[in-house]
């Protein structure tokens, strides 16, 4: 996707008008109304945005005005549906005597003033490791479908269509992941619901710190964009004067996150606040604008070789391939667990995962093959 600067820019100033709720300039003339909806929809703020908008006294017209209004009436109603999904799922947990922890977009939500801005893709959840299978008759009972369950090593997967998608996690970030050792041990530390024992919270320091955690790994692998910084705006005001500094920044150092800490303070206050854009934010601005809501698939390809290469010093595009298909016993166990205890599976687990790519991954596994030879290049 193109994506001229004056377009990028002139949507921040949109997004910064509804935060302060304040007034927008007037759209400028060299910024196309298509471009500028096809921004706010590849970054999910389309919500913002739109009310942004409109305030201004030359609003869009035709064909892309209905597009805006058709897509704002539908973002309303996934915000309500995901809303009371949220509540019976919850509900049905609890009920169940699971212990329950909501994760991410849900608990930014009540940070925005109007929880309609903060848009989410899916619902996420964190329960206990032996209580995942427990949630897939309950989760049956209110109308999904289990999409990928059992299949991946952190989380279930979930559908009710149309427009519902929930991820059971039963741990915040997989043993293959370097700041997993904070995660680990996230159960000690959290907080019973004043109204619901089973409804479970995370304090405010490591909420932030999990948040960090969330989109360092995005940032890395594929990138992640605006919206992962109007969340550390939001986050900032309403509680970086309540927070224990001193937890936090004992954490930062042992994360290796003090960098992307800071940088993410900074741009949250460049493009929101009152701060500066500096030099040093200018690359990372302009990387998290060209990466959409969940990044690049190219971006993680390249992410996902350049860890080979580290870890494992394949240097070449074959040996990446063959790695990527024969994955090492350690890693496939994330996927299969039974390897644990029968590793004499292995050859098995390999033909099953292939089979299960070219069976119903066919596309994926071609514009993968096709990015990394550049064909999907303009």
């Amino acid at each position: 996707m193109e994506i001229k600067k004056a377009t990028s820019d002139y949507l921040i100033q949109l997004i910064k008008a509804a935060i302060h709720d304040v007034v927008p300039e007037e759209k400028p003339e060299e910024v196309k109304w298509e471009n500028l909806f096809s921004l706010a929809v590849y970054h999910k703020v389309e919500e913002m945005v739109f009310y942004s908008i409109s305030k201004l006294v030359n609003k869009p017209e035709g064909e892309i005005a209905h597009r805006w209004n058709s897509q704002h009436e539908k973002n309303q109603l996934i915000d309500m549906i995901q809303q009371e999904e949220a509540k019976e799922i919850i509900r049905e947990a609890s009920a169940a005597g699971i212990d329950i922890l909501p994760l991410k977009g849900a608990i930014m939500k009540s940070m925005y003033p109007k929880t309609g801005f903060r848009q989410m893709a899916d619902l996420d959840y964190l329960v206990e490791e032996f209580r995942i299978d427990d949630m897939i008759p309950i989760m049956e009972k209110l109308g999904y479908v289990a999409d990928d369950v059992g299949l991946e090593d952190s989380h279930d997967v979930y559908k009710k269509l149309p427009y519902m998608e929930v991820e059971i996690h039963r741990r915040l970030l997989p043993p293959t992941e370097e700041n997993h050792w904070h995660t680990d041990g996230i159960w000690e530390r959290l907080v019973p619901d004043s109204e619901n024992v089973h409804l479970l919270h995370m304090t405010w320091e490591d909420y932030y710190l999990f948040h960090l955690l969330h989109f360092e790994k995005h940032y890395s692998m594929g990138g992640s964009g605006i919206r992962s910084i109007i969340d550390q705006y939001y986050f900032m005001e309403k509680y970086k004067d309540c927070l224990d500094w001193n937890y936090i920044n004992q954490l930062l150092p042992k994360m290796n996150y003090v960098g992307f800490e800071n940088m993410c303070r900074n741009l949250a206050e460049a493009w929101f606040g009152n701060g500066e854009m500096t030099k040093d934010l200018e690359g990372p601005a302009e990387y998290i604008i060209n990466s959409g809501a969940f990044g690049t698939f190219e971006q993680y390809q390249k992410w996902s070789f350049e860890r080979y290469k580290r870890e494992q010093g394949i240097k070449t595009k074959g040996g990446f391939f063959f790695r990527r298909m024969f994955m090492e016993r350690e890693r496939m166990e994330f996927i299969y667990p039974s390897l644990k205890k029968h590793p004499w599976l292995l050859p098995f687990c390999w033909f099953h995962r292939l089979l299960n790519a070219v069976l119903f991954h066919r596309g994926r596994v071609k514009m993968e093959m096709d990015n990394f030879r550049g064909k999907n290049k303009k």
